[in-house]
């Protein structure tokens, strides 16, 4: 007679397994938002067109004025700086679209149905693409401009290094860099919020660019709001970003308002975008 051992199974084992192995992390989501935005071809000719706009003004203006009386010893920081700045006028524009075709394109391949699906809770991918157009923004941005002045001090010559190590000139650099990033941002806000890439950049075009020529326009009209808002643009803000660190007695909207504001512009496209993402259809 033999005797039979039964060896108890727990049938929801594996399955349960399966699933914890499967679970997507926020490093998961992070990683293929940074691969998907970095896949795409009209991302990479932004980044080289900003960083080719950024070093090629820098080169151009420090040419132009090395050698000449604008350039001695004390105004030989705000040269380095605006050197290195001069192209900030269109490599905001240039990251403002890196930064709308973050969130326009998968509504334009239809993508964003299967990215939806794989992480159903959203606000997870929203927070990822931010992470992923702000660390692009600064380092495309970081290495612009401070590649710029570096190029610019070349030219130059006696003294702009010197410069260029300085405190004032350094946080003008940087500040520039944080400006530009937050652009990328709000730009990204008004992607995210309008779906559409063609009306998201006109949005940011109009903001960056047509806006400060319709408030020089409205400076003839000597009414005192209008200097006062003007001064609140995201264009005049960052001027003020760059200029304040070597200006003494700067006048004007004071450094941390200046940051502040910047942060407002970006958290005005960003909020409601994050919470629409929540509440209505994926396409």
């Amino acid at each position: 007679m033999t005797t039979a051992t039964l060896t108890p199974t727990v049938p929801d084992a594996a399955p349960r397994s399966a699933s914890a192995a499967g679970r997507l992390t926020f490093d998961g989501v992070l990683r293929g938002e940074w691969i998907k935005l970095l896949s795409l071809r009209s991302i990479r000719w932004s980044i080289l067109v900003a960083l080719l706009v950024s070093l090629a003004g820098a080169a151009l203006m420090s040419l132009a004025v090395a050698g000449t009386e604008f350039v001695t010893p004390e105004t030989m920081p705000a040269m380095l700086v605006q050197s290195a700045t001069i192209g900030t006028i269109f490599t905001v524009l240039i990251l403002g679209v890196l930064g709308v075709l973050a969130a326009t394109s998968e509504y334009a391949s239809g993508m964003i149905l299967s990215t939806l699906t794989a992480v159903p809770s959203r606000t997870p991918v929203f927070l990822a693409k931010a992470l992923v157009v702000a660390a692009l923004g600064v380092v495309v941005a970081g290495v612009g401009t401070f590649g710029g002045a570096l190029l610019a001090a070349v030219f130059l010559g006696d003294g702009a290094f010197s410069a260029f190590g300085s405190a004032g000139v350094f946080g003008s650099l940087l500040s520039t860099t944080v400006y530009l990033m937050l652009a990328a941002l709000f730009a990204f806000g008004v992607g995210a919020l309008l779906r559409s890439s063609a009306g998201a950049i006109s949005v940011v075009v109009v903001v960056f660019f047509v806006l400060p020529i319709v408030f020089q326009i409205l400076m003839m009209t000597n009414w005192e709001w209008v200097s006062v808002a003007a001064e609140w643009l995201p264009t005049s803000l960052g001027n003020t970003l760059a200029q304040a660190p070597i200006t003494a007695g700067f006048d004007g909207v004071p450094y941390w308002a200046a940051l502040a504001g910047l942060a407002a512009w970006a958290a005005v496209a960003l909020v409601p975008a994050a919470i629409l993402l929540k509440t209505r259809d994926a396409v």
